[in-house]
């Protein structure tokens, strides 16, 4: 069966036009979550293939500004907004890896790069001066 022909009064939709927000939609807040007033970082983004097959690649940042970059058994830090990125681990820091985990302190600015030994351990060390020296768990396990 064929339906043709006018069941009423057409129905004429208006064109809804958006008009474009101009106002930027990023908004900066503090380590504590709160919103805060500051300019942009006018920044360029650089993007590389580190940690493109690592295990669960980890970032964090100091209170002074540092970032790091955790995947594999690198330990990659940016002090400049990520312009330039430089490995920084340590001979205490694991050569191997399965499974890396960075994560930074919020009330020490400790740095830790955890990484996972296959089943048999975990290799542990620490930063306390954004990366320029590492310690080690003595024992290597955690």
């Amino acid at each position: 069966m064929s339906l043709s022909g006018c069941f009423g009064d057409e129905i004429v939709i208006e064109e809804v036009v958006e008009e474009e927000d101009t106002q930027p939609r990023t908004f900066v807040t503090d380590k504590t979550g709160a919103s805060i007033d500051v300019p942009l970082i006018d920044m360029t983004f650089q993007f590389s293939d580190v940690g493109e097959t690592g295990k669960e690649p980890s970032i964090g940042m100091t209170s002074t500004g540092c970032i790091f970059f955790i995947a594999m058994e690198k330990v990659m830090r940016s002090c400049d907004y990520g312009a330039t990125w430089e490995e920084v681990q340590g001979p205490a820091c694991s050569f191997t890896t399965s499974d890396p985990y960075g994560w930074v302190d919020p009330v020490t600015d400790r740095v830790f790069n955890v990484q996972m030994q296959g089943l048999e351990t975990s290799w542990i060390c620490w930063s306390d001066d954004d990366g320029e020296t590492w310690s080690g768990n003595p024992h290597d396990s955690g």
